[in-house]
């Protein structure tokens, strides 16, 4: 018997936005998304419940700001839900969004990071720091506390690897001190935010743009970086070598890797999400493309739910539930798209 598809456990409809980001607020259960457009007020920043999809709240951001990424951090022993969004107005702007002091989420901190628009964005999880990238192709790592400035990071240096707009940033899960970029030329790097320097740089590891990267949760020298030529690629970086390239069924716009370590979720150009197991890509063949164990094709369809309507662009936001949340594989995938 043919095993049923997956549904989803919540459908938000975004009222005409497009969903550019999220984060989980693992305190409070609740998926922070960054939405560009829709309602006609403005680009914004929603808090939905996942106990019934509520939106429990909401910041507008100010005339001309245009959000372009989204990054949570959630301290249990302080209660405090924190959200950075990076900005087209070149601002970092950040969100106190804790709900034990009944005060609603507002900007707490507007911090013009870049001479042009902020691209990426990225808490540290010990929220020690947080790192912005540029439409310039900059990265730079700034203190939460003091009034320290914000501390560029080297960047790829010669004429031939000139940077590219910063597509995405991530640190790593298991070295706090770890960061990775991808841009929009393919190139990845790798640097050690405290000494400021580089650990590994990947010039053109992507033929195109590398949209999304992921560090492991359990290997703490795995990054897989996805991009617009259909490949994944898996990186030790503390070598600074590459493991292997495995090629999938069309463009990767995100993706997320789970706590448990063996899978990983990637959003498609088409709208769908595919979970890969790990374990199952170690022997695929390079002709063809890797199978996924689970495929959410919800995304692609219109609102009908039929078909009639048009894919979106592209699932360029999904994370998986963290391990706070204490959901299992099947439920722990959350999704955004263009509505």
């Amino acid at each position: 018997e043919a095993e049923a598809p997956p549904c989803p456990l919540l459908d938000v409809h975004l009222q005409g936005g497009t969903a550019v980001a999220l984060g989980w607020d693992a305190l409070n259960l609740r998926v922070a998304l960054a939405l560009a457009g829709g309602l006609g007020i403005g680009d914004r920043v929603a808090f939905i419940s996942m106990g019934g999809g509520e939106l429990q709240d909401e910041v507008v951001l100010p005339a001309g700001a245009g959000v372009t990424d989204l990054s949570i951090c959630c301290s249990p022993e302080e209660g405090t839900t924190l959200a950075a969004i990076a900005c087209t107005d070149g601002a970092l702007r950040l969100i106190d969004a804790s709900v034990g002091g009944g005060a609603p989420a507002a900007i707490v901190r507007t911090a013009y990071s870049h001479g042009v628009a902020s691209t990426a964005v990225q808490l540290s999880s010990d929220a020690d720091h947080v790192a912005s990238g540029s439409a310039s192709g900059h990265v730079v790592v700034q203190p939460f506390a003091g009034n320290s400035g914000p501390s560029p990071l080297p960047g790829l240096g010669r004429a031939e690897e000139r940077e590219s707009a910063i597509t995405g940033l991530s640190y790593s899960a298991l070295r706090a001190d770890t960061l990775a970029a991808c841009d929009s030329a393919g190139n990845l790097q790798v640097w050690d935010v405290r000494a400021l320097r580089h650990l590994c740089r990947f010039p053109g590891a992507h033929a195109g743009a590398a949209r999304a990267m992921s560090f492991s949760m359990q290997n703490s020298d795995l990054l897989i970086s996805g991009g617009s030529d259909s490949q994944l690629c898996f990186w030790d970086v503390n070598s600074g070598s590459q493991i292997r390239e495995v090629a999938v069924e069309s463009s990767i716009a995100s993706l997320s890797y789970h706590s448990d370590g063996f899978y990983l979720a990637a959003g498609m150009s088409d709208g769908s999400a595919l979970i890969y197991d790990l374990r199952m890509l170690v022997k695929v063949s390079k002709a063809l493309p890797a199978t996924p164990v689970h495929r959410f094709a919800q995304h692609q369809l219109g609102r009908g739910g039929s078909g009639s309507g048009a894919a979106t662009a592209g699932l360029r936001a999904l994370a998986f539930a963290p391990r706070e949340a204490s959901v299992s594989i099947s439920d722990a995938l959350v999704a955004a798209a263009a509505a």
